[in-house]
């Protein structure tokens, strides 16, 4: 790696750095200081971008390959580029369509952290798995970078999206229901038709993404009615909300 790429790299990280400095004195402001924030926000996705956009440079030069593109790849090297594509886009659409099951989790965070490790690890072992079994796979820089990102991303997509659909598809047939109060009403903006409440439930924020009719029948400290389901690895998941008899 020569000079300018290491200084190039230096100052995008000192870049964040600033960006995460000027967040945090300002990131509860309600006035117009909240935008100094966002600028801070904004300075950070900007180096943010840059990095991942040079990522396969800049994994190149710490850990180098035998060659950045081959003349000639062998058939055989080259599928399994192909091969950790195909994981990505369908645990990418896999997940898109488990994302409103995901959303309706009560303890979503919890979910992520804990299905998303397990993807995360289970691609490592198959990456680790695949080493062994064909090393020269990861010989090209390009081909080395779309098999480990392939692979981590697409298996970690599919580990969560599974285990969301087996957690709903497979839940206890018992429901129960529980009143909480709205906390706060939001849009997705004129161009983005979508409404949303938020509850505070176990001392945290939820959001629900709900129907416009009922959006609108709702108000900030009405109450509202959860009907809940016990899914298969126990996680709490919404099934439906409606306004309750109650609303004040």
């Amino acid at each position: 790696m020569n000079e300018k790429q290491k200084k190039d790299i230096r100052n995008h990280l000192i870049q964040i750095l600033i960006g995460v400095l000027i967040i945090i004195p300002f990131f509860n402001e309600k006035s117009w200081l909240r935008f100094i924030a966002l600028g801070g926000f904004l300075l950070i996705m900007f180096n943010i971008i840059w990095f991942v956009k040079n990522s396969e440079e800049i994994i190149y030069h710490f850990f180098p390959s035998k060659s950045i593109r081959e003349e000639k790849p062998k058939f055989k090297d080259k599928i399994w580029g192909h091969i950790s594509m195909i994981l990505f886009f369908s645990g990418l659409i896999f997940l898109i369509f488990q994302m409103g099951n995901i959303e309706n989790t009560i303890e979503e965070t919890s979910f992520w952290k804990k299905y998303g490790l397990y993807g995360f690890s289970f691609s490592l072992f198959c990456l680790l798995i695949l080493y062994k079994l064909k090393p020269s796979v990861f010989n090209e820089s390009g081909r080395r970078y779309s098999v480990v990102f392939g692979f981590v991303l697409g298996l970690s997509f599919l580990t969560i999206s599974t285990f969301s659909f087996i957690n709903k598809k497979y839940a206890q047939t018992e429901i129960t229901e529980s009143e909480f109060i709205i906390d706060r009403k939001s849009t997705g903006g004129k161009k983005n038709n979508t409404h949303w409440i938020f509850i505070n439930i176990n001392n945290s924020k939820k959001r629900f993404e709900i129907e416009q009719k009922l959006w609108n029948e709702l108000n900030v400290g009405n109450r509202v009615l959860l009907r809940l389901q016990v899914g298969f690895f126990d996680y709490n998941f919404v099934t439906e909300i409606k306004p309750t008899a109650n609303t004040s």
